[in-house]
């Protein structure tokens, strides 16, 4: 009967402490098998990739608003996409997202009532040096990440294609990506991840606790030897 009081108080233990949360990269990116982020390993998975010359994902809004898409129908007053995930080195190829000091934001309303627990966004051109933060669920920040890969070229290099990202399990509310002068961001990416189990509320756990020791105490007076007369 110990061991089992001593087992579920431990999984109390366990079951109360903080889950961490984590910042990711700057890591090299080709394409999405360079992500951190498997999608099977999530209730639901979004990437914007821009492809479609639109920010249309689920939940997802991007700051500042005048920010624009480059590539054929994307908005931005140049030709070509300058560094488009994918684009192998051509700027007339892709699409991406051109601007400055970029805040992405995620609205947990709209996806489902929950905000991702993993959340990245790649950048692509721009220059030195290059600043990363992620928010909380509370908008308090996960940190900071800083990066200094930037190459120099505005002609559809890749090389230099970093990915930044978060996890927290208590969800993401934003991201901030920027560095001096314009940016290029691609592949923004967020999950939701899938549920692997109910926690009790600590009311349960009291109740579940205080059971085992009236089951104990039922227990010990059941075993207790008949009187004799």
């Amino acid at each position: 009967m110990r061991r089992s009081i001593a087992a579920v108080a431990a999984l109390l233990a366990l079951g109360s402490a903080p889950a961490a949360a984590a910042l990711l990269g700057p890591t090299p990116y080709l394409s999405q098998a360079d992500s951190p982020f498997n999608p099977a390993s999530f209730a639901n998975f979004y990437l914007e990739d821009f492809e479609d010359a639109a920010l249309n994902t689920p939940g997802l809004s991007v700051n500042p608003a005048n920010a624009c898409i480059t590539g054929d129908g994307g908005g931005c007053p140049f030709i070509g996409s300058i560094d488009s995930v994918g684009n192998g080195g051509n700027p007339a190829l892709g699409h991406s997202l051109f601007g400055s000091n970029f805040e992405i934001l995620f609205n947990a309303a709209a996806l489902g009532g929950k905000l991702p627990t993993a959340a990245g966004v790649v950048w692509t051109d721009g220059g030195n040096p290059i600043r990363f933060e992620a928010f909380d669920q509370n908008n308090v920040s996960l940190g900071v990440l800083m990066g200094d890969h930037a190459d120099g070229s505005f002609s559809g290099t890749t090389a230099e294609d970093r990915f930044y990202g978060a996890t927290n399990a208590g969800g993401i509310s934003r991201l901030l990506i920027s560095n001096p002068g314009a940016t290029e961001i691609d592949h923004i990416q967020y999950g939701i991840a899938a549920a692997v189990g109910v926690v009790p509320e600590p009311a349960s756990w009291a109740l579940m606790l205080g059971g085992i020791g009236l089951a104990g105490a039922a227990l010990r007076v059941r075993r207790r030897p008949a009187a004799i007369a």
